[in-house]
């Protein structure tokens, strides 16, 4: 299960790491894989901007756990916390506003399972420490 865990934090933090340093680094190109053109507005990639440097340190911090043991546990939540966090505001999204481009849907049903599979981490790895 350690090792599941470790190919786990891997793959979650570098999810988060690349797209946050994408929304940071290169506003443009990241957001325009979506059809959304921030360019035009400074107040637009201001605002698209501002997750990034959050998802570049959560990120590090979910990879770390990799590293670290004994912070492996936060690093499960911290995963969980967010992929889920961001899959439910993709939701309240699409009922608020309706579907999004295809390239959203993928993002959310990635969340979705990184979500799930760092929550499902987390109770195990939690109800064995008891």
């Amino acid at each position: 299960m350690e090792r599941l865990e470790t190919v786990y934090l891997l793959i979650a933090g570098a999810v988060a790491l690349l797209i946050g340093s994408g929304m940071v680094i290169m506003p443009a190109t990241f957001y325009g894989s979506y059809g959304i053109d921030p360019s035009g507005s400074v107040d637009l990639a201001n605002e698209l901007r501002s997750p990034g440097l959050w998802l570049v340190l959560a990120g590090l911090a979910i990879g770390l756990g990799t590293f670290k043991r004994d912070i492996r546990h936060v690093s499960l939540g911290i995963a969980a916390a967010l992929y889920l966090s961001y899959a439910a505001a993709r939701g309240v999204s699409i009922v608020a506003d309706g579907l999004p481009g295809p390239g959203l849907l993928i993002a959310m049903a990635s969340e979705v399972l990184l979500g799930i599979g760092g929550t499902l981490l987390f109770w195990r790895q939690r109800s064995t420490a008891r």
